[in-house]
């Protein structure tokens, strides 16, 4: 809601000097925060990601209902058409149901607010959490443009496994004294060219995704990956201090600005015990790591102090 909110505010920023918008939208106070919240919700609940448009609307096929084993699942064409295929072995049966699969690799909390429901069958916990370069990092904010992906963590638990994956993590660990470098080299016509990565005096640019593997070949790795682990549990720590904040749902139901019907709230209490759950665990984890790589990292002096 706090997104929307913003999303909201902007697009009165920019279309309040538009007259008809002005006149219609917002002197008559006619289009309401809820508005845009029902606007997204229609657009996330309908839209596809296909392979070579990306996020489209798809007619029919946006009605398809969600199932963890699907018998159904689509396709686009080299046409760009985009059709819908029974799996192999699978037959349509009059009266049976089809359906697809809205995507394994959503974590619960994106089918609740995309769809409306968490899918109660998958066994798989997961969660997104977005990264920020340390306040007092002076090259966060270049990190931040020369990354080619999503500056995020995804943890996910399976039975009693717990797993994390964070390209950006590597890359926000190390700093300018590790050999971390930024440079805007100047091309023979005096322009100026994009952003350029440098580790070990070597361009990386084009691979910054990949960041963990110049890691981990580095004397100092454990080193690295002890600050990446403490880099993730002050994350952890953060937002589980906000789950455990909203334990009263119904406090944070009356300031959502919009109404919930009982079962969108019963679903999101048990999205706030998964959550929490996961993270819990995920921090436990953490500290078994970071023990391991204290007893194992090689710290010379300039870095102990």
């Amino acid at each position: 809601m706090s997104a929307l909110f913003r999303e909201f505010d902007r697009l009165r920023e920019l279309t309040g000097g538009i007259s008809w918008c002005q006149k219609v939208w917002w002197e008559s106070a006619s289009l309401t925060l809820s508005d845009w919240a029902l606007l997204d919700s229609w657009y996330r609940s309908r839209c596809l990601e296909l392979p070579n448009s990306g996020e489209s609307m798809v007619p029919c096929l946006d009605i398809v209902n969600h199932a963890r084993d699907a018998n159904s699942y689509y396709e686009q064409t080299n046409n760009g058409d985009i059709v819908l295929l029974l799996r192999p072995c699978e037959k349509a049966e009059s009266g049976r149901e089809i359906t697809i699969s809205y995507g394994s690799s959503k974590s619960a909390a994106e089918m609740l607010f995309s769809y409306g429901f968490v899918d109660e069958e998958i066994d798989t916990d997961s969660l997104v959490l977005d990264l920020r370069p340390l306040p007092d990092d002076p090259l966060g904010k270049a990190k931040v443009a020369a990354f080619s992906g999503r500056p995020i963590v995804r943890v996910s638990s399976k039975a009693t496994a717990i797993e994390w994956s964070s390209p950006f993590l590597y890359f926000m660990c190390v700093n300018e004294e590790d050999g971390l470098d930024f440079r805007v080299l100047q091309q023979t016509d005096g322009s100026q060219s994009q952003l350029q990565v440098f580790w070990q005096d070597t361009n990386i640019t084009n691979s910054t995704t990949d960041f963990e593997q110049h890691v981990i070949q580095h004397p100092l790795k454990e080193v690295f990956l002890l600050r990446a682990v403490c880099i993730l549990q002050d994350r952890f720590q953060e937002q589980l201090e906000r789950l455990y904040a909203s334990e009263d749902m119904s406090t944070i139901i009356e300031t959502s600005m919009v109404e919930l019907d009982e079962r969108l709230s019963t679903a999101a209490s048990k999205l706030r015990y998964r959550e929490t759950t996961l993270l819990e665990k995920a921090f436990n984890s953490l500290n078994v790591q970071a023990s391991w790589y204290l007893r194992h990292a090689y710290l010379p002096t300039k870095l102990t102090k």
